[in-house]
């Protein structure tokens, strides 16, 4: 997710055992939410980041909702409690404490109500107690809500289009009854072409639930002033903006700690409407002289019959 990588990067150990492991799974047919569940319960961090490259919103939801009983009574003696759990209830239940950190690094909601109305504090330990674990889970459990990392810097698209738009003029005309007196106003509807620029933004970042608060900032490059706009959707349209220009954009969130910093700066133009609209001419030119042709060919095929005749 928003990650580059390397060619010439050596797989570490865990990368290794995260890999292995998903591809054991895959080998019986195991669901990604068995390969999820049993990632938690394992304390295998590694193997849960690849299930959330392809499933990034299952570590915010109930994901075991999905479970059937009888893949969870294989799994878990204690099944009837994760029927509809989080991933992080489940960490806490099996003092996974690594992926109870990576979790709450990633903007997993600690307050999260799961089996018997409990949330993951109170089930610290209950399938598997590690006594330097758990303390650790509890201290992490406890500590006050910061706020979210910042969303994956927004990948950008911009588009051009035009548009005919009516619109209202006056214009004067002669008085037929007083021909040399005051001329009269009369309305108009016309037909302008108007340019209409967009530019699409896109930062989907599993560390950040549904529903989470982003912030959108757009600007000419270098303008002072900013175009702010604010949503719960992880895909935004700014329109209404000017052909051939710079624009630089930015992204935050929101959690109940407050916003993130911003992403990095991302630049985009918009593309140019003097340029389009030399295209169009370029066409219509075109257009005129085949038509032209057209016509001095049926000229001269003319002017060859009437030659035959005489």
């Amino acid at each position: 997710m928003g990650k580059v990588v390397d060619d010439e990067h050596e797989e570490t150990e865990a990368e290794r055992e995260g890999k292995e492991a998903l591809e054991a799974e895959n080998t019986f047919g195991a669901s990604w939410r068995i390969m999820l569940f049993r990632g938690v319960r394992d304390d295998n961090v590694e193997l849960v980041k690849r299930v959330c490259e392809t499933h990034p919103a299952a570590i915010h939801e109930h994901f075991t909702s999905g479970m059937k009983e009888w893949e969870l009574q294989w799994d878990s003696l204690r099944w009837y409690e994760f029927s509809n759990a989080t991933a992080l209830y489940i960490a806490s239940s099996y003092s996974s404490d690594k992926i109870t950190e990576w979790l709450l690094q990633n903007g997993v909601d600690p307050d999260t109500v799961c089996y018997s109305s409990q949330t993951a504090i109170h089930c610290i330990g209950q399938c598997t107690y590690k006594q330097d674990a758990a303390t650790r889970i509890e201290k992490m459990l406890k500590a006050p809500r910061e706020p979210p990392q910042p969303p994956i810097v927004p990948t950008l698209f911009a588009k051009i289009g035009y548009e005919d738009a009516m619109k209202t003029v006056y214009e004067e005309v002669v008085n037929p009854e007083d021909p040399d007196g005051q001329k009269l106003r009369r309305a108009k509807r016309v037909t302008e072409t108007v340019v209409r620029c967009k530019i699409s933004a896109t930062y989907k970042s599993y560390w950040l639930p549904p529903k989470t608060n982003y912030e959108l900032r757009l600007r000419a490059a270098k303008s002072p002033e900013w175009k702010i706009e604010r949503t719960q959707a992880t895909h935004k349209i700014v329109t209404q903006l000017l052909p051939g220009t710079v624009y630089e954009v930015q992204v935050r969130a929101k959690n109940i700690a407050g916003w993130s910093a911003f992403t990095e700066v991302m630049e985009i133009k918009t593309p140019d409407a003097k340029k389009e609209e030399k295209d169009a001419g370029e066409e219509e030119e075109s257009k005129e002289t085949e038509e032209e042709k057209a016509k001095r060919q049926e000229a001269e095929k003319k002017a060859k019959r009437k030659a035959s005749i005489l």
